[in-house]
Parts: C-alpha cells; structure tokens; sequence
C-alpha cells in the first residue's frame, strides 16, 4: 500500500499545472518572443497579462494565422509580426489558450475545443 501511495504523491507533484501539454506547446512555440513568463520583449511583443484577447477563445485566430502590425516609436514605424502557426490542431490551439489563460489571467474560465473550432471558422 505504501508504495502505490508514493507512486501517487510523485507523480502529483511533478504535474504543478493542469494545462501541461498546453505549456509544452506554449515553451516550444511561444516563448520564444513571449518569454516563459509571458512578459514579451519591452514595446516590441505585448506582455500576455495585459493583452485584450485574453480570457476566451478570441486568441485562436492569433494564434493559427498570426498577426501582422505596426508600431510608431520614435519616429520610426516598426513592423512587427507574429508568425502563424496553422499546422497546430484546435485541440493543440485550444490546450495552448487554456494554459496562457489559466497562467496569465485572472478570473480564468476554461475554453472548449468547440468555441475555438468556432471562433476558428469566425477568423477573417
């Protein structure tokens, strides 16, 4: 009985968020620009917390087609561009917003497979 118990303990404790496959996609295609903490790169790349698309399924389309816009910094306009990522699935799309929700964003609400392949069908 006890080892199955430490079995149990262990592997609780090695699984700290409920969206793990979400933060594997997130470390793999995301942090790269958003940083593991989700801060982004100063005016460059939005920090997550702070972005409007959070808190639902709105963020599919960012994330399968990407974003292409302009800045106007010191003169200057800066393009800045966040690459599409169309060869995930709406489950890969959907474990990715759950975990950048249920991080970054506060109240969290899960968002379902459904109202991404919805929002999905919605993207310009």
């Amino acid at each position: 009985m006890l080892p199955i118990l430490l079995l149990i303990l262990t592997v609780s404790a090695c699984n700290d968020s409920p969206y793990m496959q979400g933060k594997r996609l997130y470390t793999v295609r995301c942090a790269n620009c958003h940083m593991e903490d989700g801060t982004g790169l100063s005016r460059l790349i939005p920090p997550l917390a702070t972005s409007k698309l959070m808190g639902g399924a709105a963020m599919a389309c960012v994330i399968a087609n990407g974003l292409r816009d302009t800045i106007f910094r010191d003169s200057v306009y800066l393009p800045r561009e966040m690459p599409a990522f169309k060869g995930l699935s709406s489950t890969e799309v959907t474990n990715i917003i759950n975990y950048i929700n249920h991080t970054w964003h506060k109240p969290f609400t899960e968002t379902t497979i459904l109202e991404v392949e919805e929002a999905l069908k919605a993207c310009p």
